[in-house]
């Protein structure tokens, strides 16, 4: 009896709970910024080319970062066509690591998001800097954790602007 009241008891314990402490998910680290500032377009998205493999990244003016998703090359007008009407993002709208924040500061670039993998999500921040108004690289990776860079390691990540309208919504519930 005494086992069936404490599962009870560890049973409504967790069902009260918002979300258990073992899988909390990381916090972002950067604050949201408004950006505006001229070292970089924001009329479109930027992208990393791999081989074939276009992986692309959306900056919004209320400092939203969205990642876009790995892309070859091949199904890229396709996935353009879904950004532009609404398909890409009523997909990504509820799905946590499609989303982060961007600051620039001088000539330096720090984005922040949550990365896929299984819950917890963790945050990696990327930080790099500005070419000109259409390309930088990012060298730095690393988390944040209890104020400290933790898991850093060097890149070279260079990322190119290509114009594109209608972008999609920046609206997410999990960056306020």
């Amino acid at each position: 009896m005494k086992k069936i009241v404490f599962y009870f008891l560890l049973l409504v314990f967790c069902l009260s709970c918002e979300e258990p402490v073992i899988f909390k998910d990381d916090e972002l680290s950067l604050p949201k910024q408004e950006y505006t500032g001229k070292e970089l377009k924001i009329d479109g998205y930027y992208y990393i080319k791999f081989n074939n493999i276009f992986e692309v990244f959306f900056l919004y003016k209320d400092g939203i970062i969205t990642y876009a998703g790995t892309i070859p090359i091949e199904d890229l007008s396709e996935r353009e066509k879904r950004f532009q009407n609404g398909e890409f993002y009523n997909h990504i709208k509820n799905i946590k690591f499609f989303w982060g924040v961007f600051n620039i500061k001088n000539n330096q670039i720090l984005y922040e998001r949550w990365c896929p993998s299984e819950p917890p999500y963790r945050t990696y921040v990327r930080e790099g800097n500005i070419i000109n108004d259409t390309t930088f690289v990012i060298t730095k990776l690393y988390r944040m954790v209890n104020g400290k860079k933790t898991e850093e390691s060097e890149l070279n990540e260079v990322y190119h602007f290509k114009q594109f309208s209608p972008k999609p919504d920046s609206t997410n519930k999990f960056i306020k």
